[in-house]
């Protein structure tokens, strides 16, 4: 075992060496590519000086791509013009002398005049090239200012400036432009100038700014005749800032992950004493085998899984590669029975569903159950026959990681439950013959019948004739949206049991969405202009449609196109989830705060009537994207393992623990049998009730739905609760 771990360390050390000459290699070759596209030929021209005189475009971008530099000794108009006339004098001689030396060896072997011929044809090529771009150069003039440079807040020191070239039949292609700022709308002095190379659908992004102050922005085309009058921006000026300088939004983004690693060190004090650690032995040879085992022994199977279900509790873990599914030497999927009733399993399903989160707990969880085995305590049995389930998949497939829970249990009429974990499985080792393998899916659902004499399918049954469109919502879930702020909807199912949320199937880790713009950030202007269109509880009423002194204060203050495009997003939501347009007045935009995953990806709320919230009906009739309801929590578990995945794996590690902690510190107060052990234990409790109320404040705080579900709950569409999205239409009258 020691010498099979000597030769993973070898390899793992030899990977890291062919990774970073690898790396070099491709840092080696990106240098001799910008070497190569910058070479000055023995005419002193460099490839981008042909592009820009031949009006090549498609060469100029691909050329400026590929690092591309301008001419360094050819700068001025006046060298361009001595420069392209000495080319032309010197390829006509060139062609005038091979033409004589044709002449002269005209009585000369074929392989003389065919050397002649070929450099009278080359030379001949150059001169018309050289009079072309001469040509060009003559006929080129100034370019014109930019058509359109607009400017973008996208932090509380940056701006984000678009360059469109300058519009009309300008001769001349553009190969660069020159980007100024300053703090005067006179320019008397220049805070900072850039020159942006890149010539298709140029951007430059200003940093290190001020937060507050206002900035001034133009943008000057160049060619090969010198640069063009300068484009202000629109709007004239921007300031960086951010929606959290507003008055009335949420209080500063904490640091979740941060206080939950601290709660962690704080439960293995000494003084803390928990069970999970405290009845935690060293693990065995066999065990701590398996939790280093490397995915060389994937495949070492020796478990018994489950052929047909009987009535029971059933745990299901689907590995895909592509459209490859790992199966049992039967050709079946991993089934092991969990010894538990119906009824208990679907109570602790979010338990199991956040034990998914934190799947390298479950050795630990399971041995200190082991000790508890013996409680009458019914919920710790199951969660020890849970475990002891999980850890036989675990073992028997190698990896610790069986995935990700499937948001619901399927139930047959049998009074069958299945759980489902699915994990996409990259680059899987291939072996002869394992009692494991990969099969394509298609041959699987071909494979595979019903289970026979049982009028109605089980559940392993409606897994198998599902299981493409489980593994096209598995995918999806696992996959990040773009970048950019978008306008969401908070569309509830209540019932007695639970909330449900109207997700997308598309993208299950959001709510239903539409995007407003690529910038994911909100400037105060932006937010504050939300906040002065607030429903207030005492009219309800909407805003009217701009007026034209509206629009041009707007317009000057660069908040026209941020209005414009979130209302095209709003419309285009609520039309494609089949939603009157006449409803929008009834919507608000939730303004406690920017609901933010991640550096680049934001979004806006809007927030339903509150007597939608009780809505027991979903989707309706002729929504044009096909969506799916998922329980609330478990909406927060997939959307947390996608935007904020060490947050929530260190959140329900803490959790797992410290739940188990709490049942068994109770169990252990109820068997106080003296003064001594009932001091002991209810110390021990307050402990764990301590940092159970730390852990509960920080998952509060991070779980920003229940604060939207207050908001509509309250009814608080005022007071910077909700915004008023919609376009002044109101309902159509009554009669």
């Amino acid at each position: 075992m020691l010498q099979e771990e000597e030769e993973e360390e070898e390899e793992g050390e030899g990977g890291g060496g062919l990774w970073e000459r690898g790396e070099k290699k491709e840092k080696d070759w990106e240098r001799e590519r910008e070497r190569g596209v910058n070479r000055v030929s023995e005419q002193g021209l460099v490839p981008l000086d042909v592009a820009a005189l031949t009006h090549n475009s498609p060469l100029l971008h691909v050329l400026t791509k590929a690092g591309a530099r301008h001419n360094p000794t050819l700068c001025r108009p006046a060298d361009w013009g001595f420069k392209l006339d000495a080319l032309v004098a010197l390829a006509g001689k060139r062609v005038e002398e091979k033409q004589n030396e044709l002449s002269r060896k005209a009585g000369a072997g074929p392989q003389a005049q065919a050397d002649v011929q070929r450099q009278v044809r080359l030379w001949s090529l150059r001169l018309q090239l050289y009079c072309r771009m001469r040509q060009n150069f003559h006929n080129t003039d100034l370019p014109g200012p930019p058509s359109h440079v607009s400017i973008l807040v996208t932090s509380t020191s940056s701006l984000f400036v678009t360059i469109k070239e300058p519009e009309g039949n300008t001769v001349g292609l553009i190969t660069r432009c020159r980007v100024e700022w300053s703090s005067a709308v006179s320019f008397k002095r220049i805070l900072g100038s850039t020159q942006v190379t890149e010539t298709k659908n140029p951007t430059f992004s200003i940093k290190g700014l001020t937060a507050g102050v206002h900035y001034f922005v133009r943008v000057s085309a160049y060619n090969v005749k010198g640069w063009g009058p300068p484009q202000h921006s629109t709007p004239l000026s921007a300031a960086p800032s951010s929606w959290r300088e507003c008055i009335g939004v949420k209080s500063q983004f904490r640091n979740h992950e941060g206080l939950v690693r601290k709660l962690l060190e704080d439960a293995r004090e000494p003084h803390y004493r928990e069970f999970c650690l405290e009845n935690s032995k060293p693990l065995s040879p066999s065990k701590r085998l398996f939790v280093s085992r490397g995915i060389k022994q994937l495949f070492q199977s020796a478990t018994k899984f489950v052929r047909l279900l009987q009535r029971g509790v059933y745990l299901a873990t689907v590995f895909y590669h592509k459209e490859n599914i790992l199966v049992t030497a039967e050709d079946q999927i991993p089934l092991v029975e969990i010894k538990c009733c119906s009824t208990a399993i679907i109570h602790d399903f979010l338990w199991f569903a956040k034990l998914s989160c934190a799947w390298q707990q479950v050795p630990w969880l399971q041995q200190v159950l082991a000790f508890a085995h013996s409680s009458p305590c019914s919920l710790l049995q199951n969660r020890h026959n849970i475990l002891r389930a999980v850890f036989q998949l675990q073992s028997s497939l190698g990896t610790m990681d069986l995935g990700q829970v499937y948001y619901e249990p399927l139930k047959d009429r049998q009074g069958n439950v299945l759980l489902v974990t699915m994990k996409e499985f990259p680059n899987p080792p291939s072996l002869r013959d394992p009692p494991l393998h990969w099969i394509p899916l298609a041959r699987l659902e071909k494979n595979r019948s019903r289970t026979p004499l049982l009028p109605e399918p089980t559940a392993m049954d409606m897994l198998y004739e599902q299981l493409k469109e489980k593994l096209s919502l598995h995918r999806h879930s696992i996959q990040w949206a773009k970048p950019g702020l978008y306008v969401g909807i908070l569309k509830l199912c209540s019932s007695v049991e639970q909330i449900r949320v109207l997700v997308p199937q598309r993208l299950p880790n959001l709510l239903c969405h539409t995007r407003v713009r690529h910038n994911a950030h909100v400037s105060r202007e932006e937010w504050e202009w939300l906040q002065s269109h607030v429903y207030t509880s005492t009219n309800g009423s909407a805003p009217d449609i701009l007026s034209e002194e509206e629009e041009s204060a707007m317009e000057s203050s660069g908040l026209a196109e941020f209005v414009m495009s979130l209302r095209a997003a709003i419309t285009h939501l609520l039309t494609k989830l089949n939603i009157p347009l006449y409803r929008a007045y009834q919507y608000g935009v939730y303004t406690r705060e920017l609901l933010q995953f991640g550096d680049k990806l934001s979004m806006l709320l809007l927030l339903p009537p509150s007597e939608d919230f009780s809505s027991n009906y979903w989707p309706l009739v002729g929504t044009k994207e096909p969506g799916l309801t998922m329980p609330l929590q478990i909406f927060e578990l997939v959307h947390f393992w996608m935007y904020e995945r060490d947050f929530l794996s260190q959140y329900c590690q803490a959790w797992v623990r410290l739940e188990l902690d709490s049942h068994l510190a109770q169990q252990a107060l109820r068997e106080a049998l003296d003064t001594k052990e009932l001091l002991e234990a209810r110390e021990r409790l307050n402990h764990i009730t301590e940092l159970s109320q730390r852990l509960d404040a920080v998952w509060r705080d991070a779980r920003w739905i229940m604060d939207c579900l207050q908001c509509v709950r309250s009814k608080a569409v005022g007071g910077g609760g909700a915004s008023g999205p919609g376009d002044g239409r109101r309902p159509p009258p009554t009669s």
